[in-house]
């Protein structure tokens, strides 16, 4: 009782914070549903192909879904899409961040984390979450910088938060936003 006295308005301040956190509806991977990447939303345009294959064109994210198969789903088609756009793209803007803040990363990869957008490892190994990508490009430089300047700071000290804010001073609009928006990043 005494801990639950000494915390209310902590308590109170989580509670109201997760009262915010917007909720998506699950996806059910149909011609006219919306899809996001890179902070633009684009209608799902599914169409029966020879082969699963996904194409940005125009507003439309058009898949197409093999007859035959049983195994694939629009859903993995759409995955396996969104991962290899992330790989590309986080590797791209990796290479142009790490060069304005001064460091070099030994690796980058994509993960399916459940609860962190990005890790860096005491190796220089940077993974991000595939699902930042779905995130606008600000938000997404905001994690790739985060990540790198971990490089030079392994920790979350007030010396490495004045490195991120260096390089992004508005930061912290994109930590508001991750946190009452990371439901919105889904497939």
């Amino acid at each position: 009782k005494e801990l639950i006295k000494k915390r209310t308005s902590w308590i109170r301040k989580k509670l109201e914070e997760e009262s915010k956190i917007i909720i998506s509806s699950p996806k059910e991977y149909i011609s006219g549903e919306s899809f996001t990447y890179l902070g633009r939303n684009y209608r799902l345009k599914v169409f029966k192909g020879n082969k699963p294959d996904v194409k940005l064109i125009g507003g439309y994210l058009e898949v197409s879904y093999p007859k035959k198969s049983k195994k694939t789903t629009i859903k993995d088609i759409l995955i396996d899409w969104y991962k290899d756009h992330a790989i590309k793209r986080l590797t791209e803007k990796t290479n142009r961040f790490a060069k304005i803040i001064g460091v070099v990363p030994n690796s980058i990869s994509i993960r399916d984390y459940k609860s962190r957008w990005g890790s860096c490892s005491s190796k220089g190994e940077i993974s991000y979450n595939w699902k930042i990508i779905i995130a606008h490009h600000h938000i997404v430089d905001y994690i790739v910088i985060h990540e790198l300047c971990h490089l030079k700071h392994p920790n979350h000290s007030p010396l490495y938060w004045k490195s991120v804010k260096h390089i992004m001073p508005d930061y912290q609009v994109c930590r508001e936003w991750l946190k009452f928006h990371r439901n919105e990043l889904l497939v």
